[in-house]
């Protein structure tokens, strides 16, 4: 739990039941940290497309989506912060958490958390530090779908067994 001072109130920063409850804040903690957000347009082409544009379409896709994560950054440090307010000083909508951002912007203009991105990393490290990773089950299905993505790439790069052809085999004879 961390506390920001907005208006000579400390307003405290929690991520726990409330936060893990807000389906927004979930939502777009996922997409932050599974990489969902480079990855919503794949940009593959069917399997006949040669492979230079195949490469062009993934490069452009993951400049596309790095793109959506950072101009979504205003409104998931919005999120997050309301996420966060929930558990002991609730407020009645993101947009007051918003009007309580503007203000802390206004009142601390040398504050590295005085921007969205800075504030975003702060509550992200928050999170983190609640556990709120761990209680939303972030934690345990962003790393099952990254020892899949491991598993499936060195599964690529496995040599496959050769297989003897059947008619090259000895017969087994039998001596009884």
């Amino acid at each position: 739990m961390r506390t920001l001072t907005i208006g000579g109130n400390d307003y405290k920063i929690e991520y726990s039941f409330e936060a893990a409850e807000y389906k927004d804040c979930v939502d777009k903690a996922f997409k932050i940290l599974s990489g969902g957000y480079l990855m919503r347009r794949n940009g593959i082409p069917d399997d006949d497309s040669p492979v230079a544009e195949r490469k062009r379409e993934m490069a452009a896709a993951f400049v596309d989506g790095t793109g959506d994560m950072l101009s979504d950054i205003p409104k998931i440090a919005i999120t997050f912060l309301y996420g966060g307010l929930l558990e002991n000083n609730p407020v009645a909508s993101e947009a007051e958490a918003k009007a309580l951002f503007k203000q802390f912007v206004k009142e601390n203009p040398n504050d590295e958390r005085a921007s969205f991105f800075g504030m975003y990393a702060f509550l992200r490290d928050c999170m983190e530090e609640d556990g709120f990773f761990k209680l939303t089950g972030l934690e345990k299905m962003i790393a099952e779908m990254n020892a899949a993505t491991e598993g499936h790439e060195e599964g690529e790069n496995k040599p496959k067994p050769v297989k003897a052809p059947a008619d090259r085999r000895r017969k087994s004879t039998s001596t009884k």
